[in-house]
């Protein structure tokens, strides 16, 4: 994979996880608590993930 790919493929992958955590977010605030919880967390290792397969020689 070119180096501009992986980048591509990066920056979607952040956005991807803004979205998300966004979401789970806003959904936690609305039945009161106020952190995301543990969905907030495995969506955060997901993409840690996912940019270390990208980058992965």
């Amino acid at each position: 994979m070119s180096r501009l790919a992986k980048i591509v493929v990066t920056i979607l992958v952040v956005m991807v996880f803004i979205v998300l955590f966004a979401a789970i977010d806003g959904v936690r605030q609305s039945s009161g608590a106020h952190t995301p919880g543990i969905l907030g967390l495995i969506v955060f290792a997901g993409m840690i993930g996912a940019i270390r397969a990208i980058w992965k020689k």
